[in-house]
């Protein structure tokens, strides 16, 4: 056996050394080969297929897994998961009460008899809900805390004294110059070049067309 520099033994196995090194081969319990403990670790087998007279390959090493020696084997993945659909009636709405009135028995009752105990409130058989329980509130924030100062009655509402033109003042996006624009007007969005506006008819009515060529004196 080699020793190293320090003068431990060297126990790598290399060629030429003497070790039983061969791992496909069963010696009997007193050769001590390389791997001698790993044989040992995996004692005690309920099915040696190195024992037997006859391999049988369908056979397993063992009838347990980890420490179950009694054959109660564990539910698979698959047999966990299919076994959920039998707690369904565990989550199901359970009728924990019964009503003494419900639908079909509330024609047949007297609420309204004497009890000698309050209508409402406490001491009360029945609960009951407020006289405002479910009442609208149309009133708007801005007309219950801005109310005018002096009670005033409005005039009647009347047409304005002259048309409002200033649709026709106001500047379009060009068809020509603003193409790259991403707002558009009406429902199509193709490039339009018709020169048509919005407010066309407008500026016609309030900038009049004039003859810009001057009339021959006479």
């Amino acid at each position: 056996m080699a020793t190293d520099i320090t003068g431990m033994p060297d126990y790598i196995e290399r060629k030429g050394s003497l070790f039983l090194r061969s791992d496909h081969m069963n010696y009997g319990r007193a050769t001590l080969n390389s791997n001698w403990h790993q044989a040992r670790e995996s004692e005690p087998k309920d099915f040696d297929i190195n024992k037997t007279a006859k391999r049988d390959l369908s056979c397993a090493t063992y009838r347990r897994i980890g420490n179950v020696t009694d054959g109660s084997l564990p539910e698979t993945t698959y047999q966990d998961h299919s076994a959920q659909v039998y707690l369904k009636k565990d989550f199901q709405e359970q009728e924990t009460t019964k009503p003494m009135v419900n639908v079909h028995t509330f024609a047949n009752t007297n609420i309204d008899r004497e009890t000698g105990k309050p209508k409402r409130g406490f001491g009360s058989v029945l609960p009951r809900h407020h006289p405002d329980y479910n009442k609208h509130h149309l009133e708007t924030t801005h007309l219950a805390d801005y109310k005018p100062p002096h009670p005033y009655t409005p005039g009647p509402e009347r047409p304005p004294d002259f048309a409002d033109n200033s649709w026709a003042y106001r500047k379009m996006h060009s068809q020509f110059t603003d193409t790259a624009d991403y707002r558009r007007t009406g429902r199509n969005t193709w490039q339009d070049e018709s020169g048509l506006y919005l407010n066309t008819m407008d500026k016609r009515q309030v900038f009049t067309t004039t003859n810009t060529i001057p009339e021959r004196l006479e």
